[in-house]
């Protein structure tokens, strides 16, 4: 066949009698994003080409997935454009700072680069990560798409796949459950080329996060608990454990099933007493270590709706003595769900508050948003409601 991937999609969705938006709200994509692929602007990646297959009744070999198969999903992993032209962080023109386009021009628009040295990879994925940690998320947009093109055009994987950790991790904070299942793929795809067991550990951790937004929790619990059983003793592989079995015990919180939950965050406190020692630093936002076993304490146990215990949990916190303003962040929404749980409004918006003033841009998140918009439908004249509502952007 010699028409172009684009234009056996364009015709198989004509003859559907289907619209751009149709098929992409189909397959978890934008109609702008369907136009782009079908305009040869972008290349989809395995997965949401066979999506695209799905829906629009093609075979792989229309296509073209057949045949030279290695070098085809080389080329969809890697995307196209990149090692053309340099694009450092920091070089690139001007963006957008919304996070939502962050992530979608992250994962469909990356910048053309070349190959470059590791240092200044390296150093670019540290900033990176100091800025998702301290919740600066629209600055990201100055770094990260060049980021994952850089290292995807020097074949550094690790930093690749620790790149796409990020923009899964940004994905999930802002309820972009496809797209964060995409970077979650790709982060694996990725880190398996590293076989480096701390590395597969955090792309299987934005898996296991997005398996369980999506309500898939026994494979969640499951796909940790995989990983995990890869790491072996080494500080770092220790922390990276703990990291994976505190998720898989609010996987299996958020479904219910208690005694699960129960032994897994108790898996977790054990490996946090076994390396508490000076800070690891793993991707996974903060460090894991016993302050990191306690704020999913909080989690798990409201999941589970045992608020008193989460409080106790929740009280025997310095939020100070965490690592960065994301877990701070992170453990001020938390209590505040604790107290709106129990009917406690204006406890619910200290604690609303309190987040605001250690991590502002956590405060703009959808669920924050939500529970702001919940305490205000409920109490419309609680002081300083309002005006903090509107400042967040929630809305009644």
């Amino acid at each position: 066949m010699g028409d172009s991937l684009g234009d056996v999609l364009r015709q198989a969705r004509s003859a559907k009698r289907l619209s751009q938006g149709e098929v992409g709200k189909d397959v978890g994509y934008s109609g702008s994003w369907l136009s782009r692929v079908e305009a040869g602007k972008i290349q989809p990646d395995h997965a949401a080409l066979a999506a695209l297959c799905g829906v629009l009744g093609l075979t792989a070999a229309d296509v073209g997935l057949e045949g030279d198969d290695v070098h085809r999903r080389n080329v969809l992993t890697l995307g196209l454009g990149v090692g053309i032209a340099a694009a450092l962080p920091g070089t690139a023109a001007a963006a957008a700072a919304d996070p939502k386009e962050l992530v979608e021009r992250s994962l469909f628009r990356l910048p053309e680069a070349r190959p470059t040295s590791r240092a200044s990879l390296a150093a670019a994925l540290t900033e990176a990560r100091t800025v998702f940690q301290e919740a600066q998320y629209s600055r990201l947009s100055r770094t990260l798409p060049s980021l994952i093109s850089g290292s995807l055009a020097s074949q550094a994987h690790d930093i690749a796949a620790r790149a796409y950790v990020l923009l899964a991790q940004l994905a999930i904070k802002n309820y972009q459950g496809p797209f964060a299942g995409i970077a979650a793929e790709r982060a694996r795809a990725q880190a398996e080329l590293t076989g480096h067991a701390v590395v597969m550990g955090e792309a299987a951790h934005s898996m296991g996060v997005t398996l369980r937004r999506g309500g898939e929790y026994q494979a969640a619990i499951d796909h940790l608990r995989q990983a995990a059983d890869r790491l072996g003793s080494r500080s770092e592989e220790l922390a990276m454990r703990g990291t994976l079995m505190l998720t898989a015990s609010y996987s299996a919180a958020q479904a219910g099933w208690r005694g699960q939950a129960m032994e897994l965050i108790g898996q977790a406190e054990e490996t946090a007493k076994r390396r508490e020692s000076a800070a690891q630093r793993l991707y996974i936002p903060g460090v894991f270590g016993q302050d990191q076993t306690k704020v999913f304490r909080i989690s798990v146990h409201h999941a589970l709706g045992e608020d008193d215990q989460a409080l106790n949990h929740a009280e025997k916190i310095d939020p100070r003595r965490l690592p960065n303003a994301e877990r701070r962040g992170r453990m001020c929404m938390d209590v505040a769900r604790v107290w709106q749980g129990l009917g406690e409004p204006e406890k619910a918006f200290h604690a609303l508050r309190a987040l605001a003033s250690y991590a502002p841009e956590e405060a703009t998140r959808p669920k924050v948003r939500a529970i702001a918009s919940e305490l205000l439908v409920m109490n419309p004249e609680m002081p300083g409601l309002r005006r903090f509502s509107q400042k967040i952007g929630a809305t009644v």
